[in-house]
């Protein structure tokens, strides 16, 4: 468990099936929803429950996000983080999009670069965000995320495509940058 000033980060159990379940809304595309063919997934809540409780998936990966009082805000999860590979993604999954504007997504991102940078010696972090996003790919920019292009139309559901950028953060760029509040384990 990491406790920050704002945020308690924590490895997902079962138990938070029912909360995380809400991030999943059907009738808004977020780009953390896509499966490996891109096609938005929407599990039951006994799917993410079971999904929760597999250890060889979620340990040391899967995150739920807690402000202080104790209530789920979110997840963030860190994918496919080998040393052999140097880079993987991020995905920062908050209950609103007015959450990114705060200090507590601040130390999501700052749990996850660190997560990466430091302790997993990675060189770099990719994340994705859908053309609806705007308030995401504006948080991730301001944490210093890069544009790596846009892939046009590549998301179709509920009758609309999206596009889906890509952005990647190198080690670099963050050895030579300070952002906020430090997250310190507990």
């Amino acid at each position: 468990m990491i406790s920050g000033t704002y945020t308690v980060i924590r490895s997902a159990e079962p138990d938070d099936a029912n909360a995380m379940w809400r991030l999943y809304d059907p009738s808004r595309p977020r780009s953390f929803l896509l499966g490996p063919t891109r096609e938005v997934m929407i599990p039951t809540q006994d799917e993410m429950r079971e999904m929760l409780g597999r250890r060889d998936v979620v340990q040391g990966s899967f995150f739920t996000i807690e402000d202080r009082s104790g209530e789920i805000r979110g997840c963030c999860v860190l994918r496919g983080a080998k040393l052999e590979s140097e880079f993987a993604e991020v995905v920062v999954a908050l209950d609103s999009d007015a959450a990114y504007e705060t200090p507590l997504a601040d130390e999501v991102i700052e749990f996850l670069e660190k997560m990466g940078f430091v302790d997993k010696k990675l060189n770099k972090l990719v994340a994705h965000c859908l053309s609806n996003e705007t308030q995401y790919r504006a948080y991730l920019a301001r944490h210093g995320f890069v544009s790596d292009g846009i892939q046009r139309q590549m998301v179709y559901t509920r009758g609309q495509y999206f596009d889906l950028e890509s952005l990647s953060l190198f080690n670099a760029a963050h050895n030579g940058s300070a952002h906020g509040t430090a997250v310190a384990a507990s």
